[in-house]
């Protein structure tokens, strides 16, 4: 029974040194190595921010995240999960969003994609159905509406300006 004591004893310490899973908020945000502070008063160093191929993301200071301590010890903690930033954006049954902190964001939903914010597309681009603009539509010689207005007033010789002007 000395020796069933001794082991348990000793198996007992060793739990006492494993960290489980905890909650934290981030004290330094970063895409790649996060402080973390502790729920419990103490702040983790240059934890490892896993995250999925193909996403990459700025963890913003005060986001709540998980913090999985690796093989049980806190020195090789990683984040695995993030949320709480200062923009959260809900979405409805069977939606997707990839947002940032300033509010930009590609919303996949029932009727489409939605994007909100300036679009940079850098390549070609291909439309198979029509294009709609509620604003001014340009290439770079100049704006359709300026096309308009050079087509309603000009003339050949003496031919009057077009019957039919350009709307």
């Amino acid at each position: 029974t000395e020796m069933i004591r001794s082991a348990a004893a000793q198996i007992n310490k060793a739990i006492k040194q494993l960290r489980f899973p905890m909650l934290g908020i981030i004290a330094r945000g970063s895409s790649k190595s996060l402080q973390v502070q502790g729920l419990q008063d103490e702040t983790l160093q240059e934890v490892e921010l896993i995250q999925q191929v193909g996403f990459s993301s700025y963890i913003p200071k005060g986001a709540k995240v998980v913090v999985i301590p690796s093989q049980g010890k806190t020195a090789k903690s990683v984040v695995i999960a993030t949320t709480g930033g200062a923009i959260l954006v809900n979405v409805a049954d069977g939606e997707t969003c990839i947002y940032d902190q300033f509010g930009h964001q590609v919303l996949l939903y029932k009727d489409g994609i939605k994007m909100m914010g300036n679009v940079e597309i850098i390549g070609g681009l291909k439309v198979s159905e029509n294009i709609e603009s509620k604003g001014e539509v340009s290439d770079k010689t100049g704006s359709m509406q300026q096309m308009r207005v050079t087509y309603n007033i000009h003339t050949h010789g003496n031919t009057p300006i077009p019957s039919a002007p350009m709307e």
